[in-house]
């Protein structure tokens, strides 16, 4: 529904062929009042749409594009009697407002006019693929059901139209039913390989399964193919940065900033990109730039942040992260980074309880009790480290600095009371620290846990 919303605003500003971009068609009280409903729908305040379009009626101001509103704003608070009834309304007239194509095939799949109702949907999808699949955000997940039963109640996949896998897979996809939506979208390409969008939703699909070299593929396919949107640029950057090409993830950043140099976010992704790349002074001058157009986003001061600690300026990063808290005081990973500061600045008092509710806010965040036990490992108290490196390791196995501090901790065990069990935990714990490239672990290892290599293998060795 957040991503509808996002659609709605930007329908009313620039998309919809049927609403602000002909102003002439509209006299200025009808523009007052889709001024008014487009605040509210951005708010979530459906009941005062409602209001308002009853407002407007009750003057005289009584446009097709007024009860369209009006039907969404009663079909998401799941008023469907009343929204079909302005809906009945809506069909009386020629012009219809893309966004109100779904409701109108629901409307005809309720009173069982399957064909109607299919009919509806193909209009759609063949007036713009984007716009049609944006449009189906605003369904209840029921409702995008009882489409799909009512285009398979009268049709055999062998009687499909041409649109109707790229539509059934759309509607999926706008309901998260991933699986399904897949099926139907190769065969959609299948048909139709000419059209840019169907690859970009396939390289969506890619790349929530983490196929990211076939949603880098797809992404290419849907420039080739004519959907040159920003969006595109931007989940290609993204796939490009999952496979670590941060400086192919900055060209298509420069290529969104060529056509729009204050897109705080591309700025801000940029930014991380070139953090990869240690261009520190870069990335920061892109976060600066960024937080200059918005200064309420907390990630850019995070992340930001977490620059500044590169390059040891913590006394800044601290800034920053207090500023990320004051504008969301739960934001993710800020706690932590908080903690990190604080140790590297000489603040290890107050660090650990920044720890603590790093890991209040959620428990299966691996980082902060790794940093946690190495806090309590300087400390001293190497039970409680020794139980937050096992955490640690437990949610990330992956981390070489864990499993390095705890072979240091069974170490320390091993000094009071030697025993094999502690030694060979010790040996497992330091190879596997080393095999991740710890810088220390290798030499700990060769001096603690020398072995000697089968006869078999010393042979082949001299040959």
């Amino acid at each position: 529904m957040k991503d509808f919303l996002l659609y709605f605003f930007f329908l009313f500003q620039i998309i919809s062929p049927n609403c602000f971009s002909q102003e002439t068609e509209l006299n200025n009280e009808e523009k007052y009042y889709l001024n008014s409903i487009e605040k509210e729908m951005l708010s979530k305040n459906y009941g005062k749409i409602i209001k308002i379009v009853d407002k407007a009626i009750e003057k005289g101001v009584e446009t097709n594009k007024l009860i369209e509103r009006r039907a969404i704003a009663y079909y998401i608070l799941k008023n469907n009697k009343k929204a079909f009834i302005d809906i009945e309304h809506i069909l009386q007239v020629e012009e219809i407002d893309d966004i109100t194509y779904p409701i109108i095939s629901l409307y005809y799949a309720q009173n069982y006019d399957n064909l109607n109702s299919i009919e509806t949907l193909i209009k759609s999808y063949e007036k713009n693929s984007k716009h049609f699949y944006n449009s189906l955000l605003v369904l209840h997940k029921k409702d995008a059901q009882k489409i799909i039963v009512a285009i398979d109640s009268i049709l055999t996949k062998e009687d499909y139209p041409k649109n109707i896998y790229a539509i059934k897979s759309l509607l999926n996809y706008s309901q998260n039913n991933f699986n399904d939506s897949y099926t139907d979208l190769v065969k959609a390409i299948e048909i139709d390989k000419n059209n840019g969008y169907l690859y970009f939703i396939f390289g969506e699909t890619k790349l929530r399964a983490k196929e990211y070299i076939s949603a880098h593929a797809s992404y290419n396919a849907a420039i080739e193919y004519g959907y040159i949107d920003i969006e595109v640029y931007k989940k290609r950057a993204m796939a490009k940065g999952f496979m670590d090409d941060f400086k192919g993830a900055i060209e298509d950043y420069n290529i969104i900033l060529s056509k729009n140099a204050n897109d705080f976010e591309t700025l801000y992704l940029r930014a991380i990109a070139k953090n990869f790349l240690k261009d520190y002074h870069g990335s920061i001058a892109d976060f600066n730039q960024s937080i200059m157009l918005n200064d309420s986003f907390p990630s850019s001061y995070n992340y930001r942040g977490i620059v500044y600690i590169n390059v040891g300026d913590f006394g800044s990063a601290l800034l920053d992260f207090y500023k990320t808290l004051s504008l969301n005081p739960n934001h993710p990973f800020t706690h932590n980074n908080i903690g990190i500061a604080q140790v590297n600045s000489g603040q290890s008092a107050s660090a650990e309880s920044y720890f603590n509710k790093a890991i209040e806010l959620d428990p299966k965040h691996a980082d902060a009790y790794y940093n946690r036990g190495k806090l309590l490992f300087k400390k001293g108290n190497f039970v409680k480290a020794k139980s937050d490196f096992l955490k640690s390791i437990e949610i990330n196995f992956q981390n070489p600095d864990a499993h390095y501090h705890l072979a240091l901790i069974l170490i320390q065990e091993n000094q009071k009371s030697k025993r094999k069990k502690i030694e060979q935990r010790i040996c497992e714990q330091l190879e596997t620290a080393s095999k991740m490239n710890h810088p220390k672990a290798q030499e700990l290892l060769n001096q603690l846990c020398q072995k000697i290599e089968p006869e078999i293998e010393e042979i082949q060795d001299i040959e």
